[in-house]
């Protein structure tokens, strides 16, 4: 899929989007823009507070349902891609947070809710990808990972609890990466990397040694 953003010469901005049968296998590209979904999106998106001024009662409800199609489907995609954060490249619960912008507890319970709600259907994202089986299956799977990672998150935060400023430290992800704790003023632990210095480091990611 390419775009090219460019000017017209009477001043205006022109949008050109080119894609293949293999960017859109399911067509929804094209339904999006061939039902005025599109359209929709950019005339309200744009100026929230005029309501993409539609001319009567049924170009409003258009708008409407164009926006709805889009909120839902983006939603959808918008779940798969919080499992892909966790499970597959192990971001951190504040990772998930600032992509929600929301804090790391609504971060968590929105992950735990869409990997139930994956599950039912007999899917789930591992290390390796997306995958599925049989939904009893899958649903133990999940729900036993869910408990664990629990537990884990409570072991952090003990940890973390107990940690000392000038105690050392690794990352979670990667136990070859060490570094020495600092606690700044404010509370939050800088991480005095080796070899990388001195980054402002999520608690959760920070496991004492010893």
């Amino acid at each position: 899929m390419e775009h090219k953003l460019s000017r017209t010469e009477d001043g205006q901005t022109e949008l050109t989007i080119r894609w293949s049968s293999e960017d859109d296998p399911m067509g929804f590209l094209y339904g999006w823009v061939a039902k005025g979904y599109l359209e929709s999106f950019l005339r309200t998106f744009p100026k929230p507070g005029e309501g993409g001024n539609p001319t009567d009662a049924d170009d409003a409800y258009h708008l409407a349902v164009g926006l709805n199609w889009l909120a839902e489907h983006t939603d959808r995609r918008l779940e798969l891609l919080l499992l892909l954060l966790r499970d597959k490249y192990k971001a951190s619960w504040g990772t998930l947070g600032a992509a929600l912008d929301a804090p790391r507890s609504t971060a968590k319970s929105r992950y735990q809710k869409v990997a139930r709600q994956y599950a039912e259907h007999g899917d789930y994202v591992d290390e390796t990808g997306i995958h599925s089986g049989p939904p009893a299956e899958v649903k133990q799977l999940v729900e036993n990972r869910l408990l664990s990672r629990d537990d884990q998150d409570r072991s952090l935060e003990r940890a973390v609890t107990k940690l000392k400023a000038g105690g050392r430290v690794h990352h979670r992800l990667d136990n070859a990466r060490q570094g020495t704790a600092v606690k700044t003023a404010l509370g939050q632990w800088v991480i005095d990397w080796d070899d990388e210095g001195e980054l402002l480091t999520s608690g959760e990611d920070i496991v004492p040694l010893g």
